[in-house]
This record gives C-alpha cells, sequence and structure tokens, in this order.
C-alpha cells in the first residue's frame, strides 16, 4: 500500500518486476532494525544513568571534603588564634595578685583592647579572680566588680583543676550569640588564682559558612561541642534545637571517640536524606560537620539524564528518519544539500568566534606587557621626581609639578591597559556606597564643568559591595567625562545606587544617566570594544568603557547599556552584594615615620632598584640589594644574615621568579617578613592564597612607607 502511494505521487521510481511483498519485507526489517537500534540505545543509556549516578555522589563527597576542609582549617584557626590571645592574657597578668592587677586595670585593659582589635570574631576578653569577680576585660576600663561568674560550669571546672582549655555553652551578649573558651590562671604554688576567658561570636561561624555554602545548593553546615551542643548550623532551620539529637548517628560516633567519619543518614531536623562528612578540630572538644541533601544530588542527576536523553533520541530519530528517506529519496540530495549550507555556516561562524578570541588574547598579553614595562619606567620617574624633591626643596616646583602630573596622567593609562587586559594589582575593599559615592561629588564636578548640574542619589538599604576603590573611582570618572563630551551645551548628569533581588541573589547597581546626544545602535553594539572611539584624535584612547566592564566582570558582576540617539545614555554597573561590613570610616592611616629595619631588596630592574634603594634608606632602613631569585636564595643562605623584611619584584629573569622565592622563604624562614610588589596581577591569585601583601608598581614613598609598616606589624 506504501509502495503504491509513492508510486503514485511520483516520489518513487519503482523498478519493473518490483513485488509488493519484498517491499514490505523491507519495510519490516527496516522496522526491526530501528525498534533494535532503539532497545540498545535505552540499556545503553540505563547503564550510562546507573554509573553517572554512581560518579555523581562520589564527586559531591569530593566536593564536601574540600569544603569541610576549608571549614575545618578556619574553625580551627579561629580557636588556636583564641588560644593564642588566652596566652597573652595570661602572660600579661602572670601571678600578680587581685590589687595589683586592678592598680594597672587601665593599662591592661588598653593590651587587651589592642590584643582584640582587628579580630572580628572576639567578642571580649575577661581576666577574673578566684572568687569570680571581674578584675580587667577589654569592653570595659572599669568593669562591673558585683558581676560574679563563680557558679558558672567553666569557672567551677578550673577551679576544681580538671585543667586544659574549657569550652563553654552559648549565652546571648547585646543581642548576639556567643561562647566563652576559657583557661585557668594557678600560681607557682598551684593555688588557684582566677580564669582567663574569650568570648567568640557564633554568628562569625555561620556568615563564613554561609558564603562557603553559596555554590553549593543543599549543603549544611554545623559546628558543635563533643556532648551535642550546636555552636553554630548554616542554614538555620525554624525552631531548630539548641543540640543535637544523641539518638542521631553523628553524634553517637562522636561520643563512641571517632575524630572524623562518612555517614549517609536521614537527618532528624528536616527528615532529609543526607551525605554527612564530620571532623574534630584539633584537640578541642569541638567537632564540624557538612552535608548535602541527596535528594539535591538526584535532582541534578535527573536533569543530566534529560539533557544527554536529548542527545540519545537524536541518533534513534535519525534512524527513523534513514528509513522515511529510503522511501522518499527524492529528498534525499535537497535535505543533504541543507545539511551541508548549515554544517558550512556553523563552521564559518565558529572560525571567526575562534579568530576573534584569539584576537583579543594577543591584544590582552600585548597590552599586559607594555603596561608593565611601563610600571616600571613610571616607578623610576617617580621615585627620581622624588629624590629631587628631597635633594633640592628649594628649586621652583614647577617642572617638577608637571612631571608629577604627567606621572599621574600616565599611571591613569596604564591602569586602563591592565584593567583591559585584566593584568592589573587590585586591591579589593568592602565599600559602602552611602558614603563613598557623596564623596566623589569634589572630584566629579571639575571634571563635568559648571555648565552639567551633578546629582548623586543613593538608596539607603543598598548593601556593600567588594571592589578596588580606586578602580571604581577611575570607572564613575572615566563615565563623568563621556556624559561631559555628550553634553557639550550643558544638561544633568546623576549618579545613583541601589539593589535588586535576582537568580543570583541580591545585587546592588551603580547608574549613571546623562541627558546628553545618546549613541546609535551600530555604536552601542561597539561601546565596550577596546581601543573603539567615536571622539577625535587625541580625544580618547578608546579603553575607558572597556575598563568600566573589566572593573564589573573581575568583581563578579557586569555593565549593561541603554543609549537611543537625542535621549541620552543609561549605563548601569551590577555587582554582587556583600555580608561583610566596610571598615570604620575614622580609622588612622598608617603613620610614615621611620622604621628602622634590615630589608632586601630583590628586583632585578636597576634602575627602579636606584630608586627604591634611597627611599628606604631615607626611611632609616638597611637595605641589602639583589637582582634575581637565585641571588636572595644564595645571600639568605648565608650563616651570618640577619634580614627583618623581604621586598621582592614577581616577575624576573633567571632560574626561579618572585613566587618561588616567596615560597623558598615561607618554609626556610617562616620569621621573616614579606611584602610582594608588582606591575601587574597575572600570578596575584597565588600571592593572596600565600597570605602576602601586595603593593601595586607605580607606588609612592608614602605608600611603600605605609605597607612596610603593616606587614612589620602583622
Amino acid at each position: 500500500m506504501i509502495s503504491w502511494t509513492l508510486r503514485q505521487a511520483g516520489f518513487v521510481r519503482v523498478p519493473a518486476g518490483f513485488r509488493p511483498d519484498v517491499g514490505a519485507t523491507s519495510l519490516r526489517a527496516l522496522r526491526i532494525f530501528v525498534l533494535a537500534s532503539a532497545t540498545v540505545a535505552l540499556l545503553l543509556f540505563a547503564a550510562f544513568a546507573g554509573y553517572r549516578y554512581q560518579q555523581m555522589q562520589r564527586e559531591a563527597e569530593v566536593r564536601l571534603q574540600r569544603t569541610l576542609a576549608i571549614a575545618h582549617e578556619h574553625a580551627l584557626r579561629v580557636l588556636d588564634t583564641n588560644e593564642t590571645l588566652l596566652r597573652y592574657a595570661m602572660a600579661l597578668v602572670r601571678e600578680e595578685d587581685d590589687a595589683a592587677i586592678v592598680a594597672q586595670r587601665g593599662a591592661l585593659h588598653l593590651q587587651l583592647k589592642e590584643m582584640t582589635a582587628g579580630k572580628p570574631q572576639v567578642q571580649s576578653i575577661w581576666v577574673r579572680g578566684p572568687d569570680g569577680r571581674a578584675l580587667v576585660t577589654n569592653r570595659s576600663p572599669d568593669p562591673d566588680a558585683a558581676a560574679n561568674v563563680s557558679d558558672r560550669p567553666y569557672f567551677a571546672w578550673h577551679r576544681d583543676k580538671r585543667g586544659g582549655v574549657f569550652v563553654g555553652g552559648v549565652m546571648d551578649g547585646q543581642g548576639m550569640g556567643f561562647f566563652n573558651i576559657s583557661r585557668g590562671r594557678y600560681r607557682s604554688n598551684g593555688d588557684f588564682a582566677g580564669v582567663v576567658s574569650v568570648g567568640l561570636f557564633t554568628s562569625y561561624f555561620s556568615q563564613f559558612h554561609a558564603q562557603l555554602a553559596a555554590d553549593e545548593p543543599g549543603v549544611a553546615i554545623t559546628l558543635f561541642r563533643d556532648d551535642g551542643l550546636v555552636y553554630s548550623r548554616w542554614p538555620e532551620l525554624p525552631n531548630q534545637p539548641p543540640r543535637m539529637s544523641p539518638k542521631g548517628e553523628v553524634l553517637s560516633r562522636v561520643i563512641a571517640g571517632e575524630t572524623a567519619g562518612v555517614i549517609r543518614s536521614v537527618s532528624s531536623l528536616d527528615g532529609q536524606q543526607r551525605l554527612i562528612l564530620f571532623r574534630k578540630l584539633g584537640d578541642y572538644p569541638v567537632h564540624i560537620g557538612i552535608g548535602r541533601e541527596l535528594g539535591v544530588i538526584r535532582s541534578e542527576w535527573m536533569g543530566e539524564l534529560a539533557r544527554v536523553a536529548g542527545f540519545v533520541m537524536l541518533p534513534v530519530l535519525l534512524l527513523v528518519f534513514a528509513a522515511y528517506v529510503a522511501l522518499r529519496r527524492t529528498r534525499d540530495a535537497i535535505d543533504a544539500a541543507r545539511r551541508l549550507q548549515e554544517e558550512s555556516v556553523a563552521r564559518r561562524q565558529v572560525e571567526e568566534a575562534l579568530l576573534q578570541a584569539q584576537k583579543m588574547e594577543a591584544l590582552g598579553r600585548l597590552t599586559g606587557g607594555v603596561a608593565h614595562d611601563f610600571n616600571n619606567a613610571l616607578m623610576v620617574i617617580a621615585g627620581n621626581l622624588h629624590l629631587l624633591r628631597l635633594a633640592q626643596p628649594a628649586a621652583p616646583p614647577k617642572y617638577a609639578d608637571a612631571i608629577g602630573r604627567a606621572v599621574e596622567s600616565a599611571t591613569k593609562l596604564t591602569r586602563q591597559l591592565l584593567a583591559f587586559s585584566r593584568r592589573q594589582a587590585l586591591a579589593p575593599e568592602v565599600i559602602s556606597l552611602q558614603e563613598r559615592l557623596p564623596s566623589l561629588r569634589d572630584l566629579l564636578q571639575p571634571t563635568l564643568g559648571s555648565g552639567i548640574v551633578l546629582e548623586i542619589a543613593v538608596e539607603p538599604s543598598t548593601p556593600a559591595i567588594v571592589v578596588d576603590p580606586a578602580e571604581l573611582e577611575l570607572a564613575l570618572i572615566n563615565l563623568a567625562v563621556n556624559a561631559r563630551d555628550a553634553m557639550p551645551e550643558g544638561g544633568r548628569f546623576r549618579l545613583s545606587a541601589g539593589s535588586s533581588k535576582g537568580a543570583k541573589g541580591t545585587q546592588v547597581w551603580i547608574e549613571a544617566a546623562d541627558t546628553g546626544e545618546g549613541m546609535p545602535p551600530a555604536v552601542v553594539a561597539k561601546a565596550f570594544e577596546p581601543f573603539f572611539t567615536t571622539k577625535p584624535l587625541g580625544k580618547g584612547t578608546g579603553l575607558g568603557l572597556s575598563q568600566v566592564q573589566a572593573l564589573c566582570r573581575r568583581a563578579g558582576g557586569d555593565v549593561t547599556l541603554d543609549s537611543q540617539p537625542a535621549r541620552g545614555t543609561r549605563i548601569r554597573l551590577h555587582f554582587p552584594a556583600s555580608e561583610l561590613q566596610p571598615a570604620p570610616g575614622g580609622a588612622a592611616e598608617a603613620a610614615t615615620g621611620p622604621i628602622g629595619k634590615s630589608v632586601l631588596l630583590v628586583e632585578d630592574n636597576p634602575e627602579v632598584a636606584a630608586v627604591i634603594v634611597p627611599v628606604l634608606q631615607k626611611l632609616g632602613c638597611r637595605v641589602v640589594h639583589r637582582d634575581s631569585a637565585d641571588a636572595a636564595v644564595e645571600f639568605l643562605g648565608q650563616a651570618d644574615v640577619q634580614v627583618d623584611l623581604l621586598l621582592t619584584d614577581v616577575v624576573m629573569p633567571g632560574g626561579s621568579d618572585g613566587i618561588e622565592l616567596v615560597e623558598h622563604v615561607k618554609s626556610r624562614y617562616p620569621g621573616l617578613k614579606v611584602l610582594v610588589m608588582t606591575g601587574y596581577a597575572e600570578r596575584i591569585d597565588t600571592i593572596a592564597a600565600m597570605g602576602h601583601e601586595v603593593l601595586p608598581k607605580p607606588f609612592t614613598p608614602r605608600s611603600l612607607s605605609e605597607a612596610l609598616q603593616r606587614v612589620l606589624a602583622g
């Protein structure tokens, strides 16, 4: 019937002697072939599904192990820091009797306050006498002597001389939960002299755990004591109990003496099946556990299977289509030609995309390399200018000021190049836009000119963001310059900020809007391309908007542009909101007085070194210069060498670079302070992971002095 219909329609030429039963047999064979192919494909798919489910569970366990290791290291480091504070506090009061400690209360209070400065995890530190009354604390120069804690469990523990560190329960202080870690004070004759305790905020741990679990849906992290008392739990659950169930498998294993383990069980809190890992924090009676819902893993597995099924269906459909094409041979050539054309178009698109990517990569490397060398040149110019001003203080400042302005202009251009090539050494900070944007009015208004009205508005509820302040300032200046050029007859430039919630969580936006000429669609499409500009020769570099885009993307956000001719331009910078709080605005800057330390300078550029050495000497430092990492290692290996600080560049010739030198110093000379300087940040993540401060080139003598003092103080 099918062959007759196709023959009558003129699609198939049936040869003479063609028998319908033979055609039917061929069709049946083709259908059986297609069915067998589909069955095999389904069996293979089922085998793949089972294998992939096991693999995803193993991958989830590996990720949880990695996350647990990070959380474990963080919590252990906090507890070790707390232990150090306890020992320092005990060293302050030594075996002094209560009267002697009270007599020194003011000085001791300041010392305790200085010890806890910069440690957001610390709630308070107390020194109490044998009667349980407060002698001195960091919270007040005159603590309440009537407050008595002699009935508290931790005080009784140390009074009974049960020894070691006591980790207490959760308490409430000014609306925030905390727990005490304490040690007993004993005189040389063994008499009980009191207790020293340090309180730790539980929210410090939960905030860190929230950030750690942000990219892992279904992950829960718990910090708990050996007896099941919960210090922090993320995410928080409604009506969550203060203790873990003693019948739960995790606490049962902990009570049994296990210090680490992997468990698959149903949670007693929400009834969800979880993969749970736990580990003890050193010698402390505290554990940290991390779990992930297996239901989330199954959902991800099913989603992946759905995507794979889409691909598996393709060959099955192709087999059916091949059977259809066997009956409709007249369309075979047309379909083949069409597919060939589509493949040719796709190939050209892929080749063009690859060519564009290669071009942008080469351009980025070129600009990064040029800017790096240019930074060294600026270091030489700026440094010698500083030394010239010191040597000739009475000289007319006209020419020196002109050189200084040129250096500042070149430095800004270099930062634009490095921002485009993503090789700028950044110094991100937590920034409050409510304070930062209004403070830029005096900087932006002269840039805009008197004919343009500047408006700045920030929503009061706008969260903080994490960004390099200098990069943000440069980006806003670039936007102001573009707005000024778009409004030659004057107008209004409005800088505003706020926040919104979306699929990626809370996003903070900064919008720059002008009433200028606007841009046609063709210009909007190329606006963010580096070196693209519509300004006359010498009036623009074409790097402004590309620098803005690079700033946003490196901060984890993006930028959007809305512009139409004669209707102005709106540019929005998007940043992820930060849960951290900015540092107090009134903090004093580091002093720039004499340092008086011995410094090993490692810099391969002799002209840059010739600038840095006298600046260090002006700061009272004794300087030893070496031009390579290998030479520095050889110098440090000498028996009579005593150096306080290593100041090294990153990129240097020879067998080792600055990173390898820092790693060598860290392992062989752990007491040696390290300050790294660089012109661009190709390996900035490696430096940051090692915990060392980075001083971006070119830097001023004051920046160098402040950085040295921060490193030496740390």
